[in-house]
């Protein structure tokens, strides 16, 4: 098994406990450590390695010490690279005729972020931010053009949803896992799922006939110009709700460079012969844990959605 190690400020630190939390529906990564107690006045820079390869890059976002009777101790949180553009409220000029890729590239370079992309994005007509974040803004039309945007070792990467299967062997109870826990969950479905665009003629509205009737839900979207770019985003949040309706999750008393932040939005088969399940699910997010009694790696997959949008 390879060694969890931190470096802060480009230094090894020792640590007594250790958090990493990748997850598709939050773009900065997070984590949560305990050290040895030091001199923090700036968000310095934290990387994580897994042997000898990063799994992590970012920041603390907070230092916190305490004392107890016989002891005295630290402990720090941060989140990866992109939280900066997260956080971030800025004013972009009207943008006409870019690709979304264009728009994306335009906007990370200003935090030091560079972009991939493994799709081909689409023509957005016009784009302008007014002291917004401009995360919030583009995930709008990340969504809307059927994608997912994924931070991968300080790389935003825009790409399908469940682009690809992940190069592991599949997780099984009794093989390699202890344990499957499966819900399923109609909390996030809908009957009348609605989007509303900057106009009142941008507007779309889609049916999931299964929910309840009563249930309805409306996205205001104001970076979306047209009806067909409602719909594609309408039909995206029904696609992604019938695929939250089944929820896994499985633990490894391991440390896997495979199933570290790379493994976010690819797919793994996952078997149990007790419940009689044999499926490829989507990895929604996953959990590294250390201390001094155990490792672990959870995880929570979902069934893959995938939509085209209709642009």
């Amino acid at each position: 098994m390879s060694q969890l190690t931190i470096l802060i400020d480009k230094k090894p630190t020792v640590f007594l406990s250790a958090e990493l939390n990748y997850d598709i529906e939050q773009l900065a990564h997070t984590f949560r450590c305990s050290i040895e107690p030091m001199t923090i006045t700036r968000p310095l820079p934290v990387e994580f390695k897994l042997g000898d390869k990063r799994i992590f890059s970012g920041a603390i976002d907070t230092a916190s010490t305490s004392t107890q009777t016989s002891s005295y101790s630290m402990e720090i949180s941060g989140r990866s690279k992109s939280a900066n553009m997260i956080d971030s409220r800025i004013t972009m000029d009207a943008q006409y005729g870019q690709t979304l890729e264009t728009l994306l590239r335009n906007v990370a370079r200003e935090f030091g972020l560079d972009v991939t992309s493994l799709v081909e994005t689409q023509i957005v007509e016009e784009f302008q931010i007014n002291a917004e974040s401009p995360v919030d803004n583009l995930a709008q039309l990340v969504k809307e053009q059927g994608f997912i945007l994924v931070e991968r070792d300080s790389v935003l990467t825009l790409e399908k949803p469940a682009h690809a299967a992940i190069n592991t062997d599949a997780l099984e109870v009794g093989l390699n896992i202890e344990s499957l826990n499966l819900e399923r969950n109609f909390t996030n479905q809908f009957y009348h799922i609605e989007v509303q665009g900057q106009w009142d003629d941008a507007h779309a509205v889609v049916t999931y006939a299964p929910a309840n009737t009563t249930r309805k839900t409306v996205f205001v979207c104001d970076q979306l110009q047209s009806t067909e770019a409602c719909q594609s985003r309408a039909v995206y949040e029904r696609s992604l709700a019938i695929a939250k309706g089944l929820n896994a999750s499985a633990s490894i008393d391991n440390l896997i460079y495979e199933l570290t932040g790379n493994a976010i939005n690819r797919t793994i088969r996952v078997s149990d012969t007790y419940q009689r399940f044999n499926e490829t699910l989507l990895i929604k997010s996953i959990a590294l844990s250390v201390d001094d009694s155990a490792v672990k790696t959870s995880l929570t997959l979902f069934r893959p959605f995938a939509e085209q949008a209709n642009v």
